[in-house]
């Protein structure tokens, strides 16, 4: 990554800068781009350079980057005007690729130096009304799915006078399609690959929506938690949403057919119902193509790929793969059934499918699963040792779960040892019942864990404090949370690797308290639920105010699941309607905080100033927040003089040197007006220089 000073030129070839003659930095790919232009048939998306991101700022954090190398400076392209354009918080560096409906470019945040990818309707299609909404759908659907394996999207605006946009995050990987041709993944892989999509578009079923036009180009495999083929689903442009204008049949309104014609089931080619059964159709022909090496049908031509969907039988998948397990293709070959009815029912039973053969084969997830014990070469065995006395070495101990990760952290001249209640990628939440570090103070810390080869030593910023009486509310521990700044790349893996070994860890029990004993009965759970703060949806999730989006998401999700196996199984007569009407209120909370233009403004209307910084970071478009609080001020007049005043206060005080008064000032101010981003941006450097 190119440092102030660093004397070399931009590299030609990935823009990048580094020693003459060195490697290019990794190669990074946007999401929902299909091939660019000038591209054969069937190659990936677009694939650009860009330097690698060594700094660890969270995109949620709270206006960090103090200290921090500057980000780097782009590659020119004078040939295109939108490189360079302000879109809300972040501003347009480079164009990724383009599709069929849009463009999509990397975005940066010029302060927290966050990567966003932003893609653009092409201006061409901007006055078609159907091809406008299809655009606003794939935002919704995304949004209303809310799962892991799928690609997250944080804003949908308009850039004048016709430049629908919406932003999502940026992928660091590749996606299948090229992965599988660069080095073919081995059946264990596939199969992982196959049910991480199969969880993914479960969730999106039961949500109503159908995604349509699944195929290895719009499937990304990323890194996460130490997995090296995580899996990311992109491009719903054309998903069929439950209340939407788009037919229930594989045309748009427009009498146009959609999809991938490679992929595409039975009834999408002859204009048939549209369901969850069209999308375990076209995941057949993905399995398939990844353990056959092939597609089931090709042609020459868009209409015999077409027929052959529609009357051809598909070549017995042991034709191509010999040692494929009978039970594997069983299974496989039941996605690919002509009618509807005689596929698996959803995506919960193909991957119950795939889960049981894995099992029955015994081998796990190891290179050799999926196919037969006699396919598999056992691995080499070491040459035995001359000497009666030799002896294999015995296999390291498991490390338990409930091994605590032990923290030292030094502020100044004092050590402090403390726990982790969890870790992170990017940071930690310490547990502390009092004296919690000053927000945004430098901290150093040690982590020792019995799955570290050696103390990990790194340094963080202060940016969450959760008080014991906040605690009890939001139904957590007590402590602070650590944004965790100038990782190495060696510390990364490190903490990545901590994560995953710590998480479902029970955690740590609060000094001096007995452990908390989670309710187990229906009655009980559905209790604790409604004694949750009606009108505050961040109690409904037990969550703290100024949760990250991440956190919002999968708190909807665990609680979701909870009430629906309640509704599905309850008790007693009246659990049902109490688990639905705790669903009818997780819908309000899901869907007020996990978009940021409506969490905006739901935290304005609560004077949630952390909550607006929140949603500053996801990149909610500065006009957007000048016109929310237009409206805040106009429904609570006195609002904005009442700030002034305690602006001035806090101004006065921060001169005298008086520094509790001057931030409970500044705090008052921000609660009376929260949208008020010079008073927010003045806070936020006063409590820095202050720590």
């Amino acid at each position: 990554m190119h440092r102030a000073g660093d004397p070399s030129p931009p590299c030609p070839r990935c823009g990048g800068r580094h020693p003459p003659g060195g490697a290019c930095p990794p190669v990074r790919v946007s999401p929902s781009v299909g091939p660019a232009a000038g591209s054969p048939p069937g190659e990936a998306a677009t694939l650009v350079t860009a330097p690698p991101d060594d700094t660890s700022l969270h995109p949620t954090m709270l206006f960090g980057g103090e200290g921090l190398p500057p980000p780097p400076t782009p590659v020119p392209q004078a040939t295109d005007p939108l490189v360079g354009t302000q879109v809300g918080s972040f501003r347009l560096v480079r164009l990724l690729g383009r599709g069929g409906m849009g463009s999509v470019y990397l975005a940066e945040h010029p302060v927290i130096g966050s990567k966003v990818a932003v893609k653009f309707l092409h201006e061409s299609l901007s006055e078609n009304p159907q091809v406008v909404a299809r655009f606003y759908d794939e935002a919704r659907a995304v949004n209303l799915i809310g799962h892991e394996n799928i690609v997250a999207i944080y804003d949908l605006n308009l850039l004048p006078p016709h430049r629908y946009y919406f932003v999502m995050e940026f992928l660091d990987g590749q996606t299948l399609h090229a992965a599988h041709h660069a080095r073919h993944l081995t059946p264990a892989e596939s199969i992982d690959v196959l049910l991480q999509l199969c969880d993914a578009l479960q969730c999106a079923h039961e949500r109503g929506v159908v995604h349509r036009d699944l195929k290895p180009d719009n499937v990304f495999l990323v890194t996460r938690g130490g997995k090296p083929h995580f899996v990311k689903l992109v491009d719903f442009g054309i998903a069929k949403l439950r209340g939407a204008t788009v037919t229930s049949s594989g045309r748009t309104a427009a009498g146009l057919i959609v999809g991938t014609p490679e992929y595409m089931a039975p009834e999408q080619c002859d204009d048939g119902a549209i369901d969850a059964r069209t999308d375990v159709y076209a995941l057949g022909v993905m399995a398939y193509e990844l353990l056959a090496g092939r597609l089931p049908f090709t042609g020459k031509t868009v209409t015999q790929l077409l027929l052959a969907h529609l009357q051809q039988q598909p070549p017995p998948l042991s034709q191509f793969a010999k040692a494929i397990d009978p039970e594997l293709e069983r299974v496989i070959m039941k996605a690919l059934a002509k009618p509807a009815a005689d596929r698996h029912a959803d995506m919960a039973r193909f991957a119950e499918a795939l889960r049981a053969v894995r099992s029955r084969l015994g081998q796990g997830e190891g290179p050799g699963a999926g196919l037969p014990a006699a396919a598999v070469s056992p691995p080499p065995q070491p040459a035995p040792v001359a000497g009666p006395a030799a002896r294999p070495a015995p296999p390291p101990p498991p490390v338990p779960p409930s091994s605590p990760v032990r923290v030292e952290l030094s502020s100044g001249d004092s050590v402090r040892r403390l726990t982790a209640v969890e870790v992170t990628r990017g940071g930690l939440f310490l547990g502390a019942e009092s004296d919690l570090p000053p927000l945004f103070s430098r901290v150093s810390l040690a982590l020792f864990h019995p799955s570290l080869k050696a103390r990990l030593q790194l340094t963080g910023e202060v940016v969450r404090h959760v008080s014991a009486a906040e605690a009890g509310g939001w139904h957590m521990a007590p402590g602070f949370a650590v944004q965790l700044v100038e990782l190495t790349p060696e510390a990364r893996a490190a903490l990545t690797e901590l994560a995953e070994a710590t998480r479902g860890a029970p955690p740590p029990p609060r000094p001096g308290a007995a452990a908390p004993t989670p309710p187990t009965s229906q009655a009980a759970q559905l209790r604790e639920l409604e004694e949750r703060p009606a009108a505050l949806h961040y109690g409904l999730l037990g969550l703290p105010i100024d949760a990250e989006f991440a956190e919002i998401r999968k708190a909807s999700r665990a609680l979701r699941a909870r009430l629906e196996a309640i509704r599905e199984r309850p008790e007693a007569p009246d659990q049902h309607q109490r688990a639905s009407a705790l669903l009818s209120r997780l819908d309000l909370a899901q869907h007020a905080l996990s978009i940021p233009a409506e969490r905006l403004l739901y935290d304005a209307s609560r004077g949630n100033y952390l909550g607006v910084a929140r949603c500053m970071a996801a990149g909610v478009p500065l006009a957007l927040i000048e016109g929310r609080r237009r409206e805040y001020l106009a429904r609570h007049p006195g609002q904005e003089k009442a700030a002034q005043g305690h602006l001035s206060r806090a101004r006065i005080a921060g001169k005298m040197k008086n520094h509790a008064a001057a931030v409970a000032a500044y705090e008052a101010a921000l609660t009376a007006d929260p949208l008020d981003l010079a008073t927010l941006e003045a806070y936020v450097a006063y409590r820095r220089q202050g720590a």
